[in-house]
């Protein structure tokens, strides 16, 4: 038995005791770092034995000299665990590792981002890398916690670098294809880069819009007789008349879309005319029907009240036989 095949059975050993360790660890870690804002979702593995010792003889034993003996292979191998983190937008990675600095001390870092945007012939995924151990005063976790010492990696993506990353591991002979190929595929590596800013700058123009709503509402400001209708002058006349209401994006987004699909040109001024002439009026139909009327009913009624013809489908037999006994 020479002297790697030593190494290599001993590894084994510390590696099958250390196992559980690794795997509570890792459970541990999760439950740690999937708390964290901006955490979409997370996923992580221990290692398996064979991987360790394949990376141990690249990329570290060539450096190690016939003459030094007493090393210990598990003294080189310091990333048993890694976990993977997927955001949203780039802007969430340097939050959430801005958050990870309350209870992890970063060992070393890999900005693939920026290894990549300094060459020219290279293509790949982006991507933060980090080899973390926990602080010994960390915020998140008590100082007797026993993964102190315990070296992890850490990789911080956005589901746009995440997608690229599962294609570009699909693309076979990446290093050694012709020139014509590896030009398409940094072009196509650059359409997900794009891709990527662009989701961020429309988050950012939707909260402004938000915003603009906002002020229009704090300066009372007059409705707007042809401004078409879309989810932002919406919200604008929904929430004058409900302020308390709390409208959530997907379903104001589906309901005007079936307001849009009913009349195609309505306008924010004839929403507000319809709600301003016989939301009152529903009053009557939450009598008759015994129930409470969530403001998106309301305004159903209140469009149907408002144009019988144009917006004959928004609401059910059951509820314009109401409308017709009560009120028309």
């Amino acid at each position: 038995m020479n002297i790697l095949e030593g190494k290599i059975i001993e590894f084994k050993e510390q590696y099958e005791a250390n196992n559980e360790y690794y795997q509570s660890a890792l459970t541990f870690l999760i439950d740690q770092i999937g708390s964290i804002k901006g955490v979409e979702s997370i996923s992580g593995r221990v290692k398996d034995y064979q991987e360790s010792i394949t990376k141990f003889e690249r990329k570290y034993l060539p450096n190690i000299t016939s003459e030094n003996t007493t090393y210990k292979i598990i003294d080189y191998l310091s990333d048993f665990i890694g976990i993977r983190v997927i955001c949203y937008y780039l802007e969430d990675v340097e939050k959430i590792r801005k958050e990870l600095y309350k209870t992890f001390h970063e060992v070393d870092i890999t900005d693939k981002t920026l290894l990549l945007e300094k060459t020219e012939d290279k293509f790949g995924y982006k991507s933060l890398h980090l080899d973390l151990k926990l602080k010994k005063n960390g915020s998140r976790v008590s100082e007797s916690n026993m993964y102190y010492k315990l070296q992890f990696e850490l990789q911080i993506r956005t589901i746009i670098q995440d997608a690229w990353s599962v294609l570009d591991h699909k693309i076979k002979y990446k290093k050694s294809i012709p020139h014509s190929l590896k030009r398409r595929i940094n072009r196509l590596s650059a359409l997900f880069e794009i891709a990527d800013d662009e989701f961020l700058h429309i988050k950012d123009e939707i909260a402004l819009e938000e915003d603009r709503i906002s002020e229009r509402i704090q300066k009372g400001a007059h409705v707007e007789q042809n401004k078409p209708l879309d989810v932002f002058s919406f919200l604008f006349v929904a929430l004058k008349y409900f302020p308390e209401y709390n409208f959530i994006e997907f379903k104001v987004d589906g309901f005007v879309q079936e307001i849009l699909s009913m009349h195609r040109f309505i306008t924010e001024s004839e929403l507000n005319e319809a709600l301003l002439n016989y939301l009152a009026k529903t009053g009557l139909i939450a009598e008759k029907e015994k129930r409470g009327l969530n403001p998106y009913n309301k305004i159903r009624y209140c469009l149907y009240l408002s144009n019988v013809k144009l917006f004959n489908h928004i609401l059910s037999a059951y509820q314009k036989q109401i409308v017709h006994h009560l009120i028309l």
